[in-house]
């Protein structure tokens, strides 16, 4: 009888929770594009307008690591930049994201990790219904593989996992350390130029590969690829790396978020 309550009550408090977090991200989208003509649909123009610059600065010059062909240089810019761009936007609005409702926690009894993680819910909403599917198609149509199609959800799943672990892990410094956005962006500039967006990672050294490798952001493009523009047998390997990676990254958001949020209402 008392662990069926429990489990009554256990359950009651995730459905709330849930349902909290997606009440947040569509209050958090409604604002964000308010009184815009495009409105969700502006999440498309970065990664479109990038792909179109770089592939007008660099197309003929890299489309001889792309079989010599301009089209898959462009499809190979647009699959690294929808990562980029996905990964910075939703960790940037989740770094502040506790902060900004502090007010809001000091006067209503809401777990704190509802705000982060609708921010990343807000993100993968808006990528869900513009940049995703376009990917899932790109990868059918290229590829020719509907192996590689099937993957696309599983590696950008990785991908998710991966921007929700750092989004709590960030948004749990921001409460202690305040310099942290103008720190963030220095450190998305480097994530940017450190990933293989608009050079192919031919063009690296041996020497500095292996760094290159660190960066979780060019592991989920290196993924992404493999499932999108590759041909031949798959490589898993980078699909497990990433799986694994964002795996790691969300255990120990959580767990930070966790450790330190007792200490929260001291400084909001």
């Amino acid at each position: 009888m008392a662990t069926a309550l429990y489990d009554s009550t256990v359950t009651g408090s995730t459905r709330r929770n849930i349902q909290l977090v997606r009440i947040s991200a569509f209050r958090a989208l409604k604002v964000r594009y308010r009184g815009t003509a495009l409105g969700i649909l502006w999440s498309f123009t970065n990664p479109l307008l990038m792909t179109a610059v770089y592939t007008a600065i660099f197309g003929a010059t890299f489309s001889k690591f792309y079989d010599g062909s301009v089209a898959r240089y462009v499809i190979s810019a647009f699959v690294g930049l929808v990562v980029v761009t996905f990964f910075m936007n939703a960790t940037s609005d989740a770094l502040t994201s506790v902060v900004v409702n502090g007010s809001l926690l000091n006067k209503i009894a809401l777990p704190p990790v509802i705000f982060p993680l609708a921010s990343v819910g807000a993100n993968v909403f808006q990528q869900g219904v513009t940049t995703f599917p376009i990917v899932f198609v790109l990868s059918l149509v290229v590829s020719h593989d509907p192996i590689r199609a099937i993957l696309v959800p599983v590696v950008l799943a990785g991908v998710v996992l991966l921007v929700t672990g750092a989004s709590l892990a960030l948004a749990t410094l921001f409460v202690f350390f305040r310099d942290l956005p103008h720190l963030w962006q220095i450190v998305g500039f480097i994530l940017w130029f450190s990933s293989p967006l608009f050079y192919p990672i031919e063009l690296v050294t041996p020497q500095i590969r292996p760094w290159y490798n660190l960066n979780p952001v060019g592991q989920a493009i290196t993924a992404l690829r493999e499932v999108t523009i590759a041909s031949g047998p798959i490589h898993y390997r980078p699909i497990a790396v990433l799986l694994f990676t964002g795996i790691v990254w969300v255990v120990l958001g959580a767990w930070f978020f966790r450790a330190k949020r007792r200490d929260f209402m001291d400084l909001l």
